[in-house]
């Protein structure tokens, strides 16, 4: 949900960057078919007609579809020579992803592109150290909330001007997935940024149990209701009361339910099952009944749930899903690498769904311009380059997942993952960010709904008390930096 209102003019631009390094930086990777990064990685740049200057179309076929339109409707055409960009990134899926496409900018523009890899441990500190110090950097690729606190303080620069006046004429911010160009981009009354990495949690389950005839029998008789993806929270909790041994000794796994639930994790379960930290006028929005309903049911679940879970980080949690050991998994995207590997115990058996409840829990990236670069309008035309219609097409293979629906339309893409239906029903759904959205004060605020949620999950305290807790502490931080 996009938060906005004047609660935070007055608090000083230097404490952005002091408090945003821990904001956690979701992330996922969604594998494409070995078929399609075969036709993508065999595919030839081939030049237009009428010569070799760097001013012609180029065009590059990715997933059966010819992108011809990679100098922006011929607003790249090598009058860049002589600028310089730098652009810092996460080492790793993000720094492959745009260095695989600078060569080609780098033809069209005339301009020199500079790819700066910081390791994922240090890449806050440094982004935010030059932002507001040396100023070297350009292009601003990071975790929403993490722009949303730049934007706040004006360390970044507001782009609706650069769309206007330096976009090709095909650059259609409409295309972008319904809510997305919104939430990740529009913050204060401003547009901030364009998003780049979407993502949002899903539901795995075990398509080869849900669709056993002798357990959609036992299912039918026990609940008199048929066995099928749930959809709802309250078919939810029937189905892992189902898949639970400890509560029905013939269910074939030991588990209806698990996910990772470590100490930075907790509060999405929350959310995917109805809660919200903050309204759109940055007042706490946990402590009413949406809320304790919400964390009613991570109490249920748990209780077909591993005892272990509480201990499950990523990795953890993935591998447990893999081996077979649980019929439904909330996680985000990248489970789906871990469930199809060849050492896994459920390759080709898993669904993907929205999670249930509809209200799944939204993270991604986003990219922006430095308000201290130098070479602004060059900034512009690299993120019109990566996030345009046939730029999309460049970094899927490269797990960086698209952000605009007529990319998810190409047949050849749609192929490419089982995933993608999934994923782009959930974004019309996913309201609420991973990282509290509130500047300055993100990572205190996702610390302060972890350590509440835990409490009630360890039977300290009621529902209703751990989020009048949290509710109170919320204001008790939020006074800090107004005052």
């Amino acid at each position: 949900m996009m938060r906005r209102n004047g609660l935070w003019k007055r608090v000083a631009t230097a404490a952005a960057c002091t408090a945003v390094a821990a904001v956690g930086l979701t992330g996922c990777k969604v594998a494409v078919s070995e078929e399609m990064q075969t036709t993508a990685e065999t595919a030839a740049v081939t030049e237009a007609a009428g010569g070799t200057e760097a001013s012609e179309k180029k065009t590059i076929e990715k997933f059966g579809k010819t992108l011809d339109n990679m100098n922006l409707d011929g607003t790249l055409h090598g009058q860049y020579a002589g600028q310089t960009l730098t652009v810092p990134v996460m080492s790793g899926d993000f720094e492959k992803a745009v260095s695989d496409v600078v060569p080609l900018f780098e033809e069209l523009s005339g301009a020199k592109v500079v790819v700066e890899s910081i390791p994922g441990e240090q890449f806050t500190d440094k982004l935010q150290l030059d932002l507001n110090n040396t100023k070297r950097y350009d292009v601003v690729l990071a975790p929403i909330a993490f722009l949303h606190s730049f934007a706040k303080a004006d360390k970044i620069e507001p782009l609706d001007t650069m769309i206007s006046q330096y976009a090709g004429e095909s650059y259609d911010t409409s295309d972008f997935l319904p809510g997305l160009f919104d939430t990740y981009g529009n913050y204060d009354g401003k547009l901030c940024a364009i998003p780049y990495k979407p993502d949002v949690e899903l539901l795995f389950y075990r398509k080869d149990l849900f669709e056993d005839e002798s357990l959609k029998k036992a299912y039918q008789e026990k609940y008199e209701t048929e066995l099928k993806v749930p959809e709802t929270n309250e078919e939810m909790m029937q189905v892992a009361e189902f898949f639970t041994k400890s509560v029905n000794p013939e269910s074939p796994v030991d588990y209806g339910y698990s996910t990772n639930m470590l100490k930075g994790c907790t509060r999405l379960l929350w959310i995917n099952r109805g809660g919200d930290d903050v309204d759109e006028n940055l007042k706490p929005n946990m402590n009413n009944e949406a809320g304790i309903d919400a964390l009613n049911r991570v109490l249920k679940l748990q209780e077909y749930a591993p005892k272990e879970w509480m201990q499950m980080g990523w990795d953890e949690a993935n591998q447990f899903f893999a081996n077979g050991n649980a019929a439904m998994m909330e996680q985000w995207p990248g489970l789906w690498l871990t469930c199809q590997s060849d050492t896994s115990a459920v390759k080709d058996k898993i669904g993907v769904a929205v999670a249930p409840g509809k209200t799944p829990v939204l993270g991604g990236w986003g990219v922006g311009i430095s308000a201290g670069s130098q070479n602004k309008e060059l900034a512009w035309k690299l993120i019109e380059f990566m996030t345009s219609k046939d730029g999309e097409l460049l970094k899927i293979e490269n797990t960086m997942d698209p952000c605009r629906t007529s990319t998810y339309e190409v047949p050849g893409v749609a192929q490419s993952s089982l995933l993608y239906g999934a994923l782009m029903e959930s974004f019309q759904y996913a309201k609420t960010l991973a990282d509290v959205d509130v500047p300055y004060i993100s990572s205190k605020l996702n610390d302060v709904m972890e350590f509440h949620i835990q409490e009630a999950m360890a039977g300290k305290v009621t529902p209703e008390e751990a989020l009048a807790n949290m509710e109170q502490e919320f204001i008790d931080e939020m006074a800090k930096v107004e005052n």
